[in-house]
């Protein structure tokens, strides 16, 4: 099963609702995300995503495309499909780093490789320990008000975890949302507050001490990524385990993070993670040392949503609360049919071969603001041109 060519297109897809995050972010009011389709020389074709968010990533949409087009891509021309070792040690080989371009084909591949097998590619990693999964439903910075009414509408849907955004407000503000959330929901309902780097060491404990009077189901990368001591003080100060989530791209990191104590969880996202096969890796590390996972997005369409499940259902050290498995839901539209999964709070484990969705081919050209090819007959053009 030879690649014989890929294709690569950029896409934007507004939200429905802009979403408020912490300062370091601001608010973002589109999906940006960097579609590809691997074709081999005997039929089947793979599906993957790369979802690049600077700043959250050193990766641009342009940056991921122009890699693909012009680097990774023709490495990969001609290679064995199936062997998806061979393919990522070709990729590492030419280029260091840039996880959520490699991630694309890495998913891609590992689409192909279950549709080779007419099977899932959670049976390929081992098997499924769940037949479905807990979704969580995201609440951007806002006001106990607004807070109150997404929480009541979601919760009317099925909703059970809903994760606050934080980081914007002063931190005696986002104490009271999250007073006001607890003392209205709990324990029906399940809060994790993700702060994105937001708070400085300092402001990270202050809100611990005045948040520690409440139950909540993680407190997520309160500080800098880089600052792995501010990390473990905040989780020795914290009754909520402390998760990281920009602070762990790599394996690397996570080795790092479990040498030091520093959090009780790690957030996974394939994209950022560079595929399926490293956020494995980052999964059976963090087993290895008492350490659970959360399976969280890029605010990403449906291929990088479907990666994420297959990978998230056959590990045994999920978080015990929902996971961020509604981001088609967020979007004005979407080009795969994976937010059908998605009912009463609840993400169903396909059993279609590969990732176990089906893509609008022409709905992906459509929505394409560009388009290129790489394999034998090579062009690239924007849509429309």
């Amino acid at each position: 099963m030879k690649i014989h060519s890929i294709d690569i297109y950029a896409l934007s897809i507004p939200f429905v609702t802009p979403y408020r995050l912490s300062r370091i972010y601001g608010t973002v009011t589109d999906n940006q995300s960097i579609v590809i389709r691997i074709r081999t020389d005997d039929g089947p074709s793979g599906w993957g995503e790369a979802n690049p968010l600077p700043p959250f990533t050193e990766e641009t949409p342009a940056g991921v495309f122009n890699l693909l087009e012009g680097t990774l891509g023709p490495v990969l021309v001609g290679a064995d499909a199936g062997n998806i070792a061979r393919c990522r040690r070709a990729v590492d080989e030419c280029v260091p780093g840039n996880p959520t371009a490699k991630g694309a084909l890495d998913m891609a591949l590992h689409d192909l490789a279950g549709k080779a097998a007419g099977r899932p590619v959670h049976a390929l990693l081992g098997g499924s320990l769940a037949d479905d999964l807990p979704v969580l439903w995201p609440i951007g910075s806002g006001t106990p008000e607004e807070d109150r009414r997404v929480v009541e509408a979601r919760a009317a849907e099925g909703f059970r975890s809903f994760m606050v955004k934080m980081g914007a407000q002063p931190v005696e503000r986002e104490i009271r949302r999250v007073a006001a959330l607890t003392e209205r929901f709990h324990p029906e309902i399940r809060f994790i507050v993700d702060a994105n780097q937001g708070w400085s060491q300092s402001e990270a404990l202050r809100f611990v001490d005045g948040a520690n009077r409440y139950p909540l189901a993680l407190i997520e990368q309160p500080v800098d990524r880089n600052d792995i001591a501010g990390l473990a003080r905040v989780r020795a100060a914290s009754l909520a385990p402390v998760s990281a989530d920009e602070s762990v791209f790599s394996p690397v990191e996570a080795a790092a993070l479990a040498r030091a104590g520093a959090v009780d969880a790690l957030s996974l996202k394939v994209s950022k993670n560079g595929g399926i096969a490293p956020a494995r890796d980052i999964a059976v590390l963090a087993a290895a040392n008492g350490m659970t996972c959360l399976m969280n997005s890029m605010l990403e369409c449906g291929v990088t949503q479907a990666a994420s499940l297959q990978l998230g259902c056959t590990l045994g050290n999920l978080v015990d609360c929902g996971h961020a498995y509604m981001s088609t839901l967020r979007l004005t539209d979407d080009f795969t049919d994976f937010g059908a999964l998605v009912t009463d709070g609840r993400v169903r484990v396909p059993d279609e071969p590969g990732l176990g969705i089906a893509v609008d081919e022409d709905k992906v050209a459509a929505l394409a603001l560009r388009h290129a090819s790489v394999g034998p007959a090579r062009a690239s053009q924007d849509a429309g041109a």
